[in-house]
């Protein structure tokens, strides 16, 4: 073999090894227990329930390897501050598709995406999801939930805490 050739292996092997040993730097948070509350959001009267992700263990986890949620449930993460818009989530090791809504310090909506699984095993081959304005709160639901109830930009999320059922959210923000 020539040395050109013989480079080319070894640059090729060191790279390959290189770029496994920067996907394991990153490791999938372990199992986290969540607290559940209900929210209203925009002018839909269902109650969603959602499970609340306030530590830095439950942000990294979020719904990493969750195989359904219901149709009126989903995830509300919650930041002590205010976060860049250049910062945004991911879906790694997320098995199903997701809405996400980016919410403002009022609980307003300013961004919304669909995301999609990442089946790469290298979370650096997942794609972000950077709402491009600051944020902090961020929903995640079904996907295409947003779209089945005209969720929209502006629209508000509102905690509304234990609700009885039958409750309507118009009944709840009075």
């Amino acid at each position: 073999m020539s040395s050109r050739k013989t480079a080319l292996v070894v640059a090729s092997v060191l790279l390959t090894v290189a770029s496994t040993a920067m996907a394991q730097q990153w490791r999938v948070p372990a199992p986290q227990s969540f607290e559940k509350t209900a929210i209203c959001l925009g002018q839909l009267e269902q109650p969603l329930t959602v499970e609340l992700a306030d530590t830095t263990a439950q942000h990294a986890r979020g719904l990493m390897g969750r195989e359904q949620l219901g149709d009126y449930e989903g995830m509300l993460f919650r930041y002590p501050q205010v976060r860049s818009g250049s910062s945004g989530f991911w879906m790694y090791q997320t098995l199903i598709p997701l809405d996400i809504a980016y919410l403002n310090e009022r609980g307003e909506i300013v961004k919304t995406f669909t995301m999609l699984p990442c089946g790469s095993d290298d979370p650096n081959q997942c794609r972000s999801y950077a709402p491009g304005k600051n944020y902090q709160y961020a929903l995640e639901m079904n996907a295409g939930f947003f779209a089945e109830h005209d969720i929209r930009m502006g629209d508000r999320v509102t905690i509304v805490g234990t609700v009885e059922d039958g409750q309507r959210c118009s009944e709840l923000l009075q």
